[in-house]
């Protein structure tokens, strides 16, 4: 009965947080890329711009890619991978089923493999069963313990529409995720160690396996010329029947480097055609073809000239740009799209730096942001003493005025209840004078 309820409580939690989840906004780079793809997202990742999303919000199963946050949990629970051990047991494998990938240590039960070998089997055959033998480890003899480990982290990562059931992927109708959330993942993934290492990596001989793995990301696999690419530099693949063929990778070329979340492509084992791969390929050569950093300011344009208090003479300081501003666009941009969101006080107040920061411009393509520097002083201003000085006078006065009325009210109430009382007295005396 708690199943059940439990169950029906995430059900309606996945229903609203697909009805109310935001949209990935992103400007229009012009993407005319032909793919198969229901749900892509793509990110320049020196800079932060999305150049493309495609219903990359929406809620769906996200197969093996789901290894991303298992391999997060592991290196955030482990501080020396190369050097712990983890015995392969019957009970971690308990929940195994050998028509998924697997790494192989299934046929290794009672031998040790170091947590960076299992990592290796996670990440490039997409192994199940190292998956199940991590998180039995982690979990304290709890594969479920582990899960809800994944769970919040992917709530402090800020990844709401999240949910995961198991360590490895396979289809549940409560695991699920989205392009972005698993984006955000990745792009974290990539901050622990060895993982940028392990991604790239084709071919790989754990220390105690008699067979070496390979990786099923073959945008890095010469031997595979019809999906290999080049630049590619990760990451990781994935696939159920229920979630088609996805993939998370990473492309590098020059000055750009991307990262490209694909999900729901179709796949049909009689055509054996992989369209993740050819669909993420297609987009990075459009990236890197139709798209470059294009100069919006230069650090010498004035943005505006301010007034400065505290200076006799010239009251105008000119403000610039800290550096020069460039943005990532497409190819001949329509400079119509271009706007600045400018944020500076209303005045400065003297000393001023030359190079003080004083404030902000952020620079936008058809709506969203694509970079933004300080505004600082283009000139040193010194206060003037006097100045600086009769303006603290006057500011007092202003700021004290309604006291300041009072006390003079009350001085010449009393000014002129002394004068009349000095009037009356010398009255007195004189008609006292002359009677």
């Amino acid at each position: 009965m708690k199943r059940i309820i439990a169950f029906t409580l995430a059900l309606i939690m996945m229903l609203v947080m697909s009805v109310y989840a935001l949209s990935v906004s992103a400007a229009d780079f012009g993407c005319d890329v032909d793919i198969t793809a229901n749900y892509v997202y793509m990110e320049e990742l020196k800079t932060g711009t999305v150049i493309h999303s495609s219903r990359a919000d929406e809620q769906v199963p996200p197969a093996s890619l789901t290894k991303i946050m298992t391999y997060i949990v592991v290196t955030e629970s482990i501080p020396d991978l190369e050097n712990t051990n983890i015995t392969i047991t019957q009970e971690a494998l308990e929940t195994f089923t050998y028509d998924s990938s697997y790494m192989g240590v299934m046929n290794y039960v009672g031998t040790e493999f170091s947590v960076l070998d299992l990592l290796y089997g996670l990440m490039l055959p997409s192994g199940n069963d190292a998956a199940l033998v991590l998180a039995h480890h982690i979990g304290g003899g709890s594969i479920d313990n582990f899960i809800d480990m994944m769970n919040r982290k992917a709530g402090q990562l800020g990844c709401s529409s999240t949910h995961f059931v198991n360590p490895h992927g396979l289809h549940d109708p409560m695991h699920y995720s989205t392009a972005s959330d698993i984006a955000v993942m990745a792009k974290y993934a990539m901050e622990k160690p060895y993982f940028k290492e392990i991604v790239k990596t084709v071919n790989y001989k754990p220390k105690n396996m008699d067979e070496t793995i390979e990786t099923t990301n073959y945008l890095l696999d010469p031997s595979h010329p019809e999906y290999y690419y080049e630049y590619a530099t990760g990451v990781k693949t994935g696939y159920t029947d229920e979630a088609g063929k996805c993939l998370v990778s990473t492309a590098e070329c020059g000055e750009y480097e991307y990262l490209c979340v694909v999900l729901g492509t179709p796949y049909s084992y009689s055509e054996n055609i992989n369209y993740a791969m050819l669909d993420s390929k297609a987009l990075y050569e459009w990236a890197f073809s139709n798209i470059s950093y294009s100069p919006i300011l230069s650090k010498d344009e004035v943005v505006k000239s301010l007034s400065i208090e505290f200076v006799w003479g010239s009251d105008l300081v000119d403000v610039v740009p800290e550096q020069d501003v460039t943005a990532l666009l497409p190819n001949g941009y329509d400079k119509s799209l271009v706007t600045t969101e400018v944020d500076l006080p209303e005045y400065l107040s003297a000393p001023v730096e030359q190079g003080e920061v004083v404030g902000s411009i952020s620079v936008y393509y058809d709506g969203e942001q694509v970079g933004s520097t300080n505004i600082v002083s283009s000139i040193t201003v010194e206060r003037d003493q006097s100045n600086y000085l009769m303006h603290r006078m006057i500011g007092f006065v202003v700021s004290n005025i309604v006291w300041i009325t009072i006390v003079l009210a009350v001085a010449v109430v009393v000014a002129i209840f002394f004068i009349n009382d000095h009037i009356q007295r010398k009255k007195r005396k004189a008609r006292r004078r002359y009677r």
